[in-house]
């Protein structure tokens, strides 16, 4: 028991920082000033993120104010993946996730896919994107759309799939984790359809 309240606190941590970092990000957006790319900046067409890095260093410095993504075991594919909360997660009340994907390799192509735990709805608008031929440092951005349906600590899981020239496709995974109610949800008994996340 006590070693599942230690996995949910550093989830809250992590949610808290994310939300912190998340405010910061739309406080900018709000103010009208896009984030800076180099000269070479493209933006992708429908179903593309945004491509605004033209070296691995570039895309770490753009990221610094983001949360990495929490991906088990050793990276195989070469994929990295950051993220922020727009806004403190509320029950029943939709909310953005930025989310910026960072190639550390080349690759053919890339498809990022999203789902949600039982009490994070992903809006299925947003629950796929497609990037294209990347050089490493290439940094896509993509915005999730998600609705909290109940209480407690759960997480948005995110798979990416690289088109790695001779090796072929990669993928790695990804969990966003999002707090829904404070810390007082932590306490609250799980829906029997959510085994936890």
């Amino acid at each position: 028991m006590h070693s599942i309240h230690l996995r949910l606190l550093c989830l809250l941590v992590t949610a808290m920082l994310a939300a912190a970092c998340g405010d910061n990000s739309a406080d900018s957006a709000a103010g009208g000033s896009p984030a800076q790319g180099p000269p070479g900046q493209t933006k992708g067409t429908d179903g593309e993120g945004e491509l605004d890095a033209s070296t691995l260093a570039d895309a770490q410095k753009q990221t610094a104010d983001m949360v990495r993504g929490v991906s088990p075991g050793k990276a195989t594919a070469p994929i990295d993946l950051k993220f922020n909360i727009a806004s403190r997660p509320t029950l029943g009340v939709s909310l953005d996730i930025d989310v910026a994907v960072i190639a550390t390799s080349h690759s053919d192509s890339m498809t990022l896919s999203v789902q949600g735990s039982g009490g994070i709805e992903v809006d299925s608008s947003t629950s796929l994107a497609s990037f294209p031929k990347s050089l490493p440092g290439s940094l896509y951005r993509h915005k999730l759309r998600v609705t909290p349906r109940a209480e407690g600590a759960f997480n948005v899981s995110v798979l990416v799939t690289a088109l790695v020239p001779g090796s072929g496709a990669q993928s790695r995974s990804f969990s966003i984790p999002v707090l829904v109610g404070g810390v007082a949800a932590l306490d609250k008994p799980r829906e029997a359809g959510d085994k936890g996340n």
